[in-house]
């Protein structure tokens, strides 16, 4: 069983959001999408001590100039499926049995609603049962529901894990009387990992077995667990838990390939029962033998260089947990399935949510885009807008020609992408289902014909104006474009031709490209620009730059 989606109505900074989830999701968005309130619902709504929390008047959403007196209700709902067709049957989920849902597909489901109301006194409601799949509430014999509800939380609690620098408090000086079982628990998990690996076929050293431990016993007490510094054994109490070093992360990168093959089943186990050990050392919170946690790891890269960052992914990927992860960075971006990455949107009334669906790619559509994007310019992910260009002339070009005309793309959250080497349909499919705005630059000959012919198609499907999404140069390409845009003078001096002699264009492109190369051709033209002003861009190009902000910002405002 895993948590499928998420739906969140009036709760505080989210008005309205639909977050599908799977085993492994991967959340980016701006600053002001709702993230803390996001995994605020998802933790006072599955955590183990907060499950039973009583919503207040500050959790509810509120509208700028809304009279501060009005009645409002909120709600979360949150949708359980069973992760293989007839697993609700199995006996680990025997309590679950009255409110497993058959909704027209091959598995059943769980749809969980915590609501709450707020009257004109300020006074708070709030209520929690289970729906049928009409959305109605299931009557239940009294004290099932919240006996039910007690058991979802002992199989599938939330644990958000944090960067230990913002743990307040955390100290390896101390060891409490509480934390001892779980250090002891935890040492003992060491030592069978230890053995294990000794024994394993794939020999590392003694230091390099190690080092690698040293440093697994550190990311995952110290970076991502509250008090998981503290399970170190005695002798380490005395000293500050330093960063690992560098030779023990690229020790635990090889103690992850031995753990990634498939019939390493009992170490990841182990590693399991380590990173358990340090879970039950949070205090008051206990795991149910049983508990599969659903871990959110807040933006694991603020404090991992992307190197080790890319081990301790590694590291996360051999539990077989629900993972909710939430980041900044391209790096792990680059990491994690085209399918995993989840952009989160915020609308005039709403919080969009995109994602890439099984099947919406064609299996080589999907390699190109992975390459392309995931592999190559992760960073794109992040954008409002894509100006799709056709070459390494254009990206030069647009971005310091943009400059020029005052408008930033970085600043803008605009990307400038070169479609060739992906191709075209490909870019847009995802970029559409990404919720990702874009524009496309082509030149005049034939190929640029049909890249136009693709644009105006997908245009069309989205009932979209041609002129938001095509730039067409009446020109056999870029090149071309500019010489007859005033910058002739340019092509001539970096070819070596007089001004006065009546060579064809065509010769004397190739001749200075010759003499020179595509990419610095486009920097001498940008340069010229630059000293002759705003003026000596041609007014197609100005007009495609205002166009393409207008996109951006119609999705950051």
């Amino acid at each position: 069983m895993y948590l499928e989606r998420v739906e969140i109505a009036g709760f505080r900074g989210l008005n309205r959001l639909s977050l599908p989830l799977d085993m492994n999701t991967v959340l980016v968005g701006e600053n002001a999408w709702g993230k803390t309130s996001l995994l605020d619902a998802l933790t006072l709504s599955l955590g183990i001590e907060t499950y039973q929390y009583a919503f207040t008047a500050e959790d509810f959403h509120r509208l700028p100039n809304e009279p501060e007196n009005s009645k409002k209700n909120l709600q979360i709902i949150l949708t359980f499926t069973e992760s293989r067709p007839g697993r609700h049957r199995s006996y680990r989920f025997r309590k679950l049995a009255p409110v497993w849902i058959a909704n027209g597909d091959a598995r059943k489901h769980i749809y969980y609603r915590i609501s709450a109301e707020l009257d004109e006194q300020q006074n708070v409601k709030t209520f929690r049962y289970f729906l049928d799949k009409e959305g109605k509430q299931i009557r239940l014999a009294n004290g099932q529901t919240k006996a039910i509800i007690a058991e979802i939380v002992r199989l599938y609690p939330v644990l958000r894990l944090q960067d230990a620098r913002f743990i307040p408090n955390l100290t390896t000086e101390v060891i409490d009387s509480h934390n001892e079982p779980h250090r002891e628990a935890f040492n003992n998990k060491m030592s069978e990992l230890t053995k294990a690996l000794i024994n394993n076929p794939d020999n590392l050293s003694d230091e390099d077995l190690r080092e690698g431990l040293d440093a697994m016993q550190q990311l995952l007490g110290h970076y991502f667990a509250d008090h998981g510094a503290l399970l170190f054994k005695s002798h380490l109490k005395h000293r500050k838990v330093s960063e690992p070093h560098i030779r023990g992360w690229h020790a635990l990168e090889n103690i992850n390939k031995i753990l990634a093959k498939p019939n390493q089943r009992n170490i990841r186990l182990i590693i399991l029962g380590m990173f358990s050990s340090i879970l039950q050392s949070r205090g008051s919170v206990e795991l149910d033998p049983y508990a599969r946690p659903i871990v959110i790891v807040e933006n694991p890269e603020t404090r991992l260089h992307p190197i080790m960052l890319s081990v301790a992914w590694g590291l996360l990927n051999l539990f077989s947990l629900q993972r909710i992860t939430t980041t900044n960075s391209g790096e792990l971006l680059s990491l994690a399935p085209l399918q995993s990455v989840c952009r989160l949107v915020r609308d005039t009334d709403k919080v969009a949510a995109y994602r890439l669906g099984d099947k919406q790619l064609h299996a080589e559509e999907e390699r190109r885009i992975s390459f392309h994007i995931r592999y190559n310019r992760p960073s794109a992910l992040f954008a409002r807008c894509w100006l799709l260009v056709e070459g390494e002339t254009e990206i030069w070009l647009m971005n310091e020609l943009a400059r020029q005309c005052n408008y930033f793309f970085e600043s803008e959250g605009i990307k400038v992408i070169e479609f060739a080497q992906c191709g075209l349909k490909p870019l847009l499919k995802y970029a559409t289902y990404m919720g990702i705005e874009w524009h496309t630059l082509v030149d005049g000959d034939e190929a640029g014909k049909k890249y136009a012919a693709t644009v105006k198609e997908f245009a069309a499907k989205r009932n979209d104006a041609e002129r938001d999404r095509l730039t067409r140069l009446p020109a056999l390409d870029m090149e071309h474009y500019l010489y007859k845009e005033g910058f002739r003078n340019v092509y001539h001096e970096v070819a070596g031709v007089p001004d006065n002699e009546k060579w064809p264009v065509r010769r004397v492109i190739i001749k200075a490209i010759q003499r020179s190369s595509k990419p610095d051709l486009a920097l001498t033209v940008a340069n010229n620009a630059a000293q002759r002003g705003i003026d000596a861009i041609p007014t197609l190009l100005k007009v495609m730059f205002s166009r393409v902000a207008w996109l951006a910002r119609g999705k950051a405002n």
